[in-house]
């Protein structure tokens, strides 16, 4: 590939590394990090064989980069010690809000929901339905079949779901209780 045609295929991809990069390392890093994942691609430009597959190639070396970010700068065994922040990945409009708003408690239930699940869970949610992406683009990120990633999908949601369907519960009984002390 000539350096001339490394940046028209890049630009159009950058804000899909930008979410990605957000997923994984937060909000605050997430700029630097999908920064040194464009200039890992443009020192491997010569690897990409199929323009057409640019996206998943950047998406693989935005994920590659996230976790050597993760490793190098946050905790040196490789594993995250904490899971990610609310910022990192929910979308603004998640995060904004009238505080006394009936949606603003939707989107706080949600948000707590969502910081309850395991860590790999939370990622899988995220890319999914913060960043856009499919299942074959989360397969060709993470290394694993779309199948594989449609299943482990699923179960999240499936946990997603009770941790949601407990909070209505409790919030319910709350509201009974309330009720009976008001009598």
């Amino acid at each position: 590939m000539r350096d001339d045609e490394f940046a028209p295929l890049v630009t159009p991809h950058l804000l899909a590394m930008l979410r990605v990069a957000r997923v994984m390392v937060g909000a605050d890093d997430a700029e630097d990090a999908a920064q040194e994942a464009v200039t890992s691609a443009w020192r491997r430009r010569a690897d990409l064989r199929d323009a057409a597959a640019v996206r998943a190639w950047l998406l693989r070396i935005t994920v590659n980069t996230c976790h050597n970010w993760w490793r190098a700068r946050n905790n040196p065994t490789g594993r995250h010690a904490q899971p990610l922040s609310e910022e990192a990945w929910l979308p603004a409009g998640l995060n904004a809000g009238d505080p006394g708003a009936s949606d603003h408690a939707i989107r706080l239930d949600l948000r707590q929901a969502i910081a309850s699940l395991e860590p790999e869970h939370q990622r899988l949610i995220a890319l999914r339905y913060f960043a856009g992406l499919d299942s074959a683009e989360i397969g060709a990120m993470l290394g694993v079949p779309p199948a594989t990633v449609r299943t482990r999908l699923r179960r999240a949601l499936t946990l997603l779901r009770e941790r949601l369907n407990g909070v209505s519960r409790d919030l319910a009984s709350s509201a009974r209780e309330k009720g009976n002390a008001d009598v």
